[in-house]
């Protein structure tokens, strides 16, 4: 039997051989897949509750998406006012207020505009084949969309890994092994059961990161392979902003490569992405700026000189200040009082507010240790009355309030109760991935490895910079979702790693280790990842500083 083995062999062309291992690799490649997308399916499904009428949604966050998707899907219009009063459980605390085209106050969702467009026209689609509606069958439609917005995307993602995995020279044990980390052991799986930027972002960076892979490896590549690199990389910054360090280190490998390809594919596929984001931000805001970009002093238009802090905390306009800001209405129609920013503000200065009516006017803000004050154009979208963001908000959850300390901060931040490594683990094996690939001449991939390391040292040193207000490790979440769109990169530069630990079997079993460890954590909010981490509620009952 051996010998016919052996006979039989010997007669097969290496084309044939090569065929087959690329059908045993994709059959295997599919079952991983279908198991992971069929899962985030069961999820979905279960989302909300047709009967009791409870709502799908997860939190406030994925609820002022929904807000932007039913006021644009029913209305017509980004003012989610209609919305947000009509019933309570639509409103969320993820929303700015701003004046209007038509010179009022509304309210708007604080989420870039780009993405809740895109999909209010896929509600439109889906409520004229369905006759369903947001208001009367909340639950039908989000499921429909889910599906179609998280799921479908999700196998994409996983066919992409899958591509991208079969074209480095490494063993099966291999590919099988990252695959299986990327349909399981991330937290972007779950985040399938919510609307959310995450999950969109990280499917562009694998798509980015497949054709990179063909433009540095093929002799000719295609002016569309560009195009394509460039149109997903853009589309991952438009829903992730530190995506942008990828999109520029994107734009930097592909110079390298082809200069035509770069200028007439890549740089069209970002333009077109840029078009739509601010055409649809300034047709939302009628400002080019996203919304979360206004969250302090505007312009200064006028300066004052005097002692006026006491008179302006009595609510009284001094003369010399009324002047520069009256525009023809009374006195009597302005009103001013201190300014209640945010926790944390960068500058905790004197402020004061000046509305008309509900209408901000302007800020006047008091130089330190002066008695000169700088009129500034209003500009903070996030200080309206109710506001959850105000310092005065005594029912701000602790996880928002921003952490004082910049080392507690970065411990929990890397390896406390939201860790990057002590959640998910596998990253362990990627961070070493990342520096095996510099040496490794078999796999050829150290641009990967350049690419990675810097996107990924930018990113988490901009996160750690972070005014104390900001650094909340992503609010009410399950993770550090802010770094779950580098997924992509961090699985692929796992492969050199796992490769070397799969020929020992301490080394395999180390690898199972970190896989069973991470798919744990993930799954452990696959209800609803709009939860603080296990970690953190263990870490929380010990006394130890949060």
């Amino acid at each position: 039997m051996v010998n016919f083995m052996n006979e039989t062999a010997k007669t097969v062309c290496p084309a044939e051989i090569s065929n087959f291992c690329a059908q045993r690799h994709w059959a295997i490649y599919w079952i991983l897949i279908v198991c992971s997308v069929a899962g985030m399916a069961v999820r979905v499904a279960q989302v909300g509750d047709v009967e009791t009428g409870e709502l799908p949604f997860q939190s406030a966050n994925d609820r002022s998406r929904w807000c932007t998707i039913r006021a644009l899907g029913d209305l017509g219009t980004y003012e989610i006012d209609e919305v947000i009063s009509a019933d309570n459980d639509w409103n969320t605390i993820d929303k700015v207020a701003h004046v209007g085209a038509d010179g009022e106050l509304h309210y708007y969702s604080s989420k870039p505009t780009l993405l809740p467009t895109l999909l209010a026209i896929e509600y439109r689609v889906v409520k004229s084949v369905t006759g369903w509606n947001l208001r009367d069958d909340t639950t039908r439609v989000v499921r429909v969309m889910l599906l179609l917005s998280n799921v479908i995307p999700w196998a994409v993602f996983l066919w992409f890994l899958a591509a991208t995995i079969d074209r480095v020279l490494v063993r099966d044990w291999s590919r099988y092994f990252v695959l299986a980390a990327g349909g399981f052991a991330t937290y972007l799986s779950t985040f399938g059961v919510t609307l959310n930027n995450h999950l969109p972002a990280a499917v562009g960076i694998m798509v980015s990161l497949y054709f990179l892979l063909r433009i540095v490896r093929d002799e000719t590549p295609s002016w569309w392979m560009f195009s394509i690199a460039g149109l997903a990389s853009a589309f991952a910054a438009a829903n992730e902003m530190p995506a942008l360090a990828f999109l520029v280190a994107t734009g930097f490998v592909c110079s390298w490569q082809q200069m035509k390809g770069t200028l007439f594919g890549f740089i069209p596929g970002v333009l077109l992405v840029a078009v739509a984001f601010f055409g649809t931000n300034y047709l939302a805001h009628g400002d080019w700026r996203p919304a979360y970009a206004h969250r302090g002093d505007g312009p200064v238009f006028a300066t004052a000189n005097g002692d006026f802090a006491e008179s302006l905390d009595r609510g009284k306009l001094p003369a010399e200040i009324r002047d520069q800001i009256e525009t023809g209405a009374g006195e009597k129609f302005l009103q001013v009082r201190r300014a209640d920013w945010p926790v944390g503000h960068a500058e905790p200065i004197d402020r004061w507010v000046v509305r008309r009516g509900e209408v901000a006017q302007c800020t006047i803000v008091m130089e330190p240790d002066s008695q000169s004050y700088r009129l500034c154009a209003w500009n903070n979208w996030y200080d309206y009355p109710g506001s959850y963001w105000l310092a005065s908000n005594d029912r701000k959850s602790p996880i928002d309030q921003g952490q004082p300390s910049r080392a507690i901060y970065t411990f929990h931040f890397l390896f406390g109760h939201h860790g990057v490594f002590s959640l998910t683990p596998i990253w362990l094996l990627a961070l070493a991935g990342m520096i095996a690939l510099f040496f490794n001449q078999q796999i050829q991939l150290r641009w990967l490895a350049i690419v990675t390391l810097s996107v990924s040292v930018v990113v988490v040193g901009f996160y750690l910079m972070r005014p104390e207000m900001d650094r909340n490790y992503g609010g009410y979440c399950c993770a550090l979702r802010w770094l779950f769109w580098l997924a992509p990169m961090w699985l692929v530069c796992m492969l050199p790693v796992v490769d070397w630990l799969g020929r020992h079997r301490w080394g395999r079993w180390a690898c199972f280790l970190l896989l069973g460890l991470s798919i744990l954590s993930a799954g452990y909010a696959n209800e609803n990842p709009w939860t603080l981490p296990w970690l953190y509620e263990l870490w929380s009952g010990t006394g130890l500083p949060l």
